[in-house]
């Protein structure tokens, strides 16, 4: 394989190496064995391993560079530094970065890929400057940015599509067994229950109909999305490829059968959700992409990357919540008793359910939902630098990549550790404040507070600045649903750590990083688990 890379880069080395700037002061080059070839060859094929490596090197200087094919790419650690990366979109571009997921997750055709690349007008309602005569029709940035802040963004649509979720799940969560004890992996549940359950709120229920594989194809595509993203090209290793092409097919089956069974006159076309678009987010996005223009194939490859987002990131950290919930009795049972909290009785049904403002406002699990994502996101900010830079009193060329890596923030132990917890430790109650209070009668009383003291430039597991995350909101209430739910529902013991595949573990789970820099990273080890339904 080396000599396969080494016949691939030579030409895109030397012509990297003849693109650099003069005598303009430059940060410290990522040593690398081969000069211009080995940093690309352990990116593409290793990126857990670069990232250790690129990690040491940025304790010694705040920024450093390397060569990945063509480009010159700078990485970035450090509050100031890293808020350049969420300045205006003029400067630090992060279309780039979405328009490479347009090509490798979503398998956009190139002259729909070009629709977007040739739109310049960015994604705010006015135009940047120069592209003010863009007809609004061809301002594909604005246009989807608006879909997902109506129909993903906002409250109303928000908590119509977790409310359809949490509906979903507890029917799984009701065929487990009344009041006797069962054992099951916690992690391997999740990825067939929750995914399940995510998936129908959002797409409907016809695509699990219509593909009876789907879950399974998914977590396929899951180990592999980061890779057709930044790894080797497809004529070298063509399995991620052709999952890609496997998942694609099925989402394009469920747009298909949606415009062949949707009603776009009865009275669906305005309800939350229905069985064959799904949300409403759904239904206008694959709407928007015909009336625009684009293909059934990029609305198809829009499922199959939302599905990613959709699972890739919350499911491994509701997995890590949980597992340090379930190990800790105490805070398991400090975290129950908050929890139920939050549950009222329907005064129509008579039934429970969640009073999501509530459960918002827990602040111990709030803190639990921070800290999890603190410790296993791992996804490296990318923009393209389109004018020239001074970073950290260091040049930064325009055309170059700068990337800001967010398990290094996360990690850093001058922002987050405490007397007793370390950034790299685990500890529930790192963003919970105690705080005095007098009432009437001037007794004093101790309350608790969620209180994070961290900046968004050291904090950032959906992004920041003009790209975060759209459907952020959504993601926390379906985290924080997902684990009140099992924690109302259910009496939990821990039993032992295991292997994925089921077979007794001699630790307890890890980081996957396989993951890193790409997504959220799974627990590499599963947890056997006995619980009793209790209602």
């Amino acid at each position: 394989m080396a000599v396969t890379i080494l016949l691939i880069f030579p030409l895109t080395a030397i012509f990297a190496f003849m693109r650099r700037t003069g005598p303009r002061r430059e940060p410290p080059y990522l040593k690398e064995t081969l000069p211009l070839v080995s940093n690309t060859y352990e990116y593409l094929t290793d990126l857990s391993r670069f990232m250790d490596r690129a990690t040491q090197a940025l304790c010694e200087s705040s920024i450093i560079r390397f060569t990945l094919g063509t480009y010159n790419v700078y990485w970035v650690a450090g509050a100031k530094n890293t808020q350049v990366l969420f300045g205006p979109p003029h400067i630090v571009d992060p279309d780039m970065f979405q328009l490479r997921l347009m090509d490798s997750h979503w398998g956009m055709p190139i002259k729909e890929i070009k629709m977007f690349a040739d739109d310049k007008s960015g994604r705010k309602k006015v135009p940047l400057p120069g592209t003010e005569r863009i007809p609004l029709g061809r301002r594909h940035w604005y246009n989807h940015h608006t879909l997902y802040a109506q129909y993903l963004s906002s409250p109303k649509y928000t908590e119509a599509i977790a409310n359809t979720f949490c509906h979903a799940f507890l029917r799984h969560l009701d065929n487990q067994p009344d009041e006797k004890w069962t054992s099951v992996r916690l992690f391997q549940f999740l990825k067939n229950d929750m995914a399940e359950s995510a998936i129908e709120s959002l797409f409907g229920s016809q695509i699990l109909h219509l593909n009876p594989d789907l879950i399974k194809c998914y977590w396929e595509f899951d180990e592999v999305a980061g890779e057709l993203v930044w790894g080797l090209p497809k004529f070298i290793r063509r399995k991620p490829w052709k999952i890609r092409e496997q998942l694609h097919h099925m989402a394009l089956r469920h747009i298909e059968s949606a415009w062949n069974n949707f009603n776009w006159n009865g009275p669906e076309c305005e309800s939350d959700w229905e069985p064959h678009f799904g949300s409403r987010f759904s239904r206008e996005t694959a709407k928007w992409f015909r009336e625009a223009g684009f293909s059934d194939r990029t609305a198809s490859g829009h499922t199959t990357a939302i599905m990613f987002g959709l699972n890739g990131n919350t499911l491994p950290i509701v997995a890590w919540a949980l597992m340090e919930i379930i190990q800790d009795r105490p805070l398991l049972q400090a975290v129950r008793e908050d929890v139920l909290r939050s549950f009222v009785r329907d005064q129509g049904t008579g039934q429970r359910r969640i009073d999501t403002e509530k459960l918002l406002s827990l602040p111990l699990l709030s803190s639990i939902y921070t800290e999890v994502l603190r410790m296993h996101i791992s996804f490296n900010v990318t923009r393209m630098v389109r004018q020239d830079l001074l970073v950290d009193g260091y040049h930064v060329n325009k055309g170059s990549i700068l990337q800001a890596p967010s398990q290094i923030a996360h990690y850093d132990e001058d922002v987050w550790a405490v007397d007793g917890h370390p950034a790299s430790q685990f500890w529930a109650s790192r963003h919970v404040k105690h705080v005095e209070k007098a009432d009437e009668t001037g007794c004093i009383t101790e309350e608790t507070h969620f209180s994070m003291k961290a900046r968004p430039t050291s904090f950032f597991p959906y992004g920041g600045g003009h790209a975060m995350c759209p459907g952020r909101h959504f993601a926390k209430r379906e985290i924080m649903m997902t684990i009140a739910m099992i924690l109302a529902k259910f009496d939990l013991e821990f039993v032992e750590w295991t292997q994925l595949d089921g077979s007794l573990s001699d630790r307890p789970a890890r980081n996957d990083k396989r993951y890193a820099g790409a997504a959220a990273m799974p627990p590499d080890r599963d947890m056997r688990i006995r619980w009793k339904r209790l209602w």
